[in-house]
């Protein structure tokens, strides 16, 4: 199922998606500014560049050339012709646009018509070949060039940037269309990309919510894909999945104690209600009735103290568990001291190799003592009950009725009793008990066939380590 809700427009504040879309705004702005400014700066030198080489290179008309064939500089009786064309229309006009003669006394020559430039006095104390941006007596901007003739007179030569001007006027306003248009498009195309990759990462969000807010740990996300966010939307599921188990478990514990208690429950209480009955009335019980109930009432609560310690242990979580090497060989010696102390009249055959595990001593031990302690109390007294290990396996056989093939699985469930075993005490939570400690040290329990043909014959198998010592 899919939880929907709405949320409060605060809750809408920078949403994650719109923080992305809000960078990758920040980011391509910053891009298109960036080249925006370094085109909008590279036609502009170009531009100058092309018109600085373009005075440069302007040559002098020949008429204000010395004369042919003569390789002196120009005499300014040469250039005089400059203050004395009075031709507007000449055929020379179009080789004087943009010229002016700046004479060493201050004055200066420019062909009629030609809006004449804004002289400084820098530009008469030039001694080499210079260039300045400028403008005309009118205020057009302009680009000149100063070219010294060698007798104090400079000839400046210019053109008009009005062009370049207007071009990189062009430039800019397309450059910041273009800027906003980019920058608008980023925006839009983050804040739609980031709406669809995190469309699962919403879901998932508001699933977490669900769960948190009705402890419902039978909804699901749909997540796919195998990026982070399906990662997450996995790992997710797999941990309501393991909560919903454990919680199953737990109830389930909790379900079949109740059943299991009932009845010893029952028993206890009638005869702790005979005693008391006895002692209200006056009647005395007999000696003899009264020793049974009272040995039964013992034997009871042993059961339930056993039980109890019982439910504990299948109770606690695997990661309570220690994670330390461990010799198997000195865990089954201990197990086997402490079955025979109990059962003094079985024989019990050890043959061990040595070998290392990883896990918990204590949780092993007690392990391996419940299969000890299931085979004394199945197997005829004096019989063998034999325990053999190599590196990654355990076994503990017995001589007693054995579990019929098609109660082999069975026996490891909770309070899980053979029909020819239920009139003996216990509470059917020893195999039980292995199998959750072994599986918690990632390992597996089941029934084999018996080496001898007759009884029970209990594997395990957990992963070996190398000894590090």
């Amino acid at each position: 199922m899919r939880s929907r809700y709405r949320r409060s427009p605060r809750a809408r504040r920078l949403l994650l998606r719109s923080r992305i879309a809000l960078t990758t705004a920040c980011i391509v702005a910053t891009a298109i500014m960036s080249i925006s400014a370094v085109t909008w700066f590279a036609t502009r030198y170009n531009l100058r560049a092309q018109l600085d080489q373009t005075l440069l290179r302007q040559p002098i008309p020949r008429v204000f050339q010395a004369t042919e064939g003569s390789r002196k500089p120009p005499q300014p009786a040469e250039l005089t012709f400059l203050c004395d064309t009075t031709d507007p229309a000449g055929a020379m006009l179009q080789f004087l646009q943009g010229i002016e003669l700046l004479r060493a006394d201050g004055s200066s020559c420019t062909p009629p018509g030609i809006d004449p430039v804004r002289a400084i006095p820098e530009d008469r104390a030039v001694t080499a070949v210079t260039l300045r941006d400028g403008e005309t007596e009118s205020g057009e901007p302009v680009r000149i060039t100063l070219r010294p003739l060698g007798n104090g007179d400079v000839l400046a030569i210019w053109r008009g940037t009005t062009a370049i001007d207007d071009t990189l006027t062009g430039l800019a306003n397309i450059l910041v269309v273009l800027c906003f248009l980019g920058v608008t498009a980023a925006a839009i195309t983050g804040l739609l990309l980031a709406r669809r990759s995190l469309a699962p990462m919403e879901r998932l969000t508001m699933t977490a919510e669900h769960i948190a807010r009705t402890d419902d740990l039978e909804t699901t996300v749909e997540v796919t894909g195998q990026d982070e966010v399906g990662r997450l939307g996995r790992a997710f599921t797999a941990m309501t999945s393991a909560l919903r188990e454990s919680r199953t478990r737990q109830h389930q514990l909790v379900t079949d104690a109740a059943h299991e208690l009932r009845t010893p429950l029952t028993s206890l209480r009638t005869n702790v209600d005979l005693l008391v009955r006895s002692e209200r009335s006056g009647r005395a019980i007999p000696a003899d009735r009264r020793a049974t109930v009272l040995d039964r009432l013992q034997a009871q609560a042993g059961e339930f103290s056993d039980l109890i310690g019982e439910l504990v242990e299948l109770a606690r979580d695997g990661t309570e568990l220690a994670r330390d090497e461990v010799r198997v060989r000195t865990v089954i010696d201990r197990a086997v001291r402490r079955a025979s102390s109990r059962a003094p009249d079985h024989v019990f055959d050890i043959v061990v190799t040595p070998w290392c595990t990883v896990g918990d001593a204590v949780a092993l031990e007690r392990t391996v003592l419940n299969l000890l302690d299931n085979a004394v109390k199945f197997a005829p007294a004096g019989s063998v009950v034999a325990v053999r290990s190599g590196p990654g396996w355990l076994t503990v056989a017995d001589q007693g009725p054995g579990i019929p093939e098609q109660h082999r699985e069975q026996a490891f469930e909770r309070f899980w009793r053979a029909p020819g075993a239920r009139a003996l005490p216990g509470s059917g939570l020893g195999l039980a008990i292995v199998a959750n400690t072994v599986a918690a040290h990632g390992g597996t329990v089941r029934c084999v066939d018996p080496p001898q043909g007759r009884g029970t014959c209990v594997r395990i198998e957990l992963p070996a380590v190398p000894d590090l010592e």
